[in-house]
């Protein structure tokens, strides 16, 4: 069937690198209402506002007759060449019941009347000039007022911008993130509406959202998928670090000479004080088990505790593992940069 063009298509838009957070309420909306259209007749769903369409509740007459619902072009060929097969009504039947059930799904998940959403589609170059985007934006200030200047008149300066000749079109194909950099140009005269628009250019949406929890992976423990926040977003900072500098770990803390070089003091005191760091927190954690332990009078059955000691066995093999592996990798890389010297 060709819904799933429908559903791809609306997924690979996101997928790129371009900021599109602005489209993503319409985009969404043209989705819920493309896939609708293959069972529900038009007039009772393109006339609905996103709201309306969230709470709609499909009756049999507003759907369409079973020999018109889509079923992609293969099986709208064999529906009209045997229009009384005996499997033919029963597949519509289950055609019929699937399109309700993923459309109730649809209206649970797609946030169609999200007030943010809403709210962000006025960061389009093209409402410019309109009176909604400057509602849009006032609501949007107010959002996230907790990361604006407090007691700042942004209105002020939402009017002015929403008119301001100096401001060049938008043309076609140009970036959204390019055209507001006129507008950046100009701290001046937009300081607020600058600071709240690169808060909303900030989020992400591609595939690199999907893809740093991937990075669980290499974590070397089996519980990589329990990791807490704040560990989390350690290893994601230092991974943007390196990737923004364009330089692996190596790479940035190499030292000309091993032996003699000068040793990064800020470095060491930083390594310090996260081992240190990291073996209170566990003490705390300890602790605290152990409290919860004697209040509730309960402790770990043996099994329980066998099961963990294995456990940190076998993690303990893992990372010597991993050790050996990456010290063997260093050693081969030293061996070819030496015979490069020569």
């Amino acid at each position: 069937m060709g819904l799933l063009a429908i559903l791809k298509e609306y997924v690979m838009v996101f997928q790129g690198s371009q900021t599109l957070v602005h489209k993503l309420h319409d985009r969404q909306l043209e989705l819920f209402l493309a896939f609708m259209a293959c069972f529900v007749k038009a007039e009772y769903i393109t006339q609905l506002s996103p709201r309306a369409l969230r709470e709609m509740v499909l009756e049999d007459h507003m759907l369409l007759p079973s020999k018109e619902v889509y079923v992609g072009q293969e099986a709208d060929t064999f529906r009209s060449q045997n229009p009384n097969h005996a499997l033919l009504v029963p597949f519509l039947a289950d055609v019929r019941k699937a399109y309700i059930t993923t459309a109730v799904y649809l209206q649970k998940k797609l946030p169609l009347a999200s007030p943010t959403l809403t709210a962000l589609s006025a960061l389009d170059p093209l409402l410019r000039g309109h009176s909604q985007a400057t509602i849009q934006l006032k609501r949007l200030s107010g959002m996230l007022r907790h990361l604006l200047p407090a007691d700042q008149d942004i209105q002020r300066e939402l009017v002015r911008f929403n008119v301001d000749l100096t401001i060049p079109s938008f043309k076609e194909g140009e970036s959204m993130v390019e055209w507001w950099g006129h507008v950046f140009d100009k701290p001046d005269k937009y300081p607020f509406l600058s600071a709240m628009v690169k808060c909303c250019l900030s989020i992400f949406h591609g595939p690199r959202v999907e893809s740093s929890f991937s990075l669980m992976n290499e974590i070397i423990d089996q519980r990589s998928g329990n990791m807490n926040v704040p560990t989390f977003n350690a290893i994601q900072t230092v991974k943007y670090t390196l990737q923004s500098r364009g330089k692996t770990a190596v790479q940035l803390f190499r030292m000309e000479d091993v032996k003699f070089g000068e040793v990064d003091r800020t470095l060491c005191k930083n390594i310090n004080s996260a081992a240190a760091t990291y073996k209170r927190q566990q003490k705390m954690n300890q602790k605290e088990k152990q409290q919860q332990q004697s209040k509730y009078g309960s402790q770990a059955s043996g099994s329980a505790q066998q099961a963990k000691k294995q456990t940190a066995e076998e993690e303990k093999r893992v990372r010597l593992r991993h050790v050996a592996k990456q010290r063997k990798r260093a050693m081969e890389t030293l061996v070819v940069q030496a015979k490069k010297k020569k």
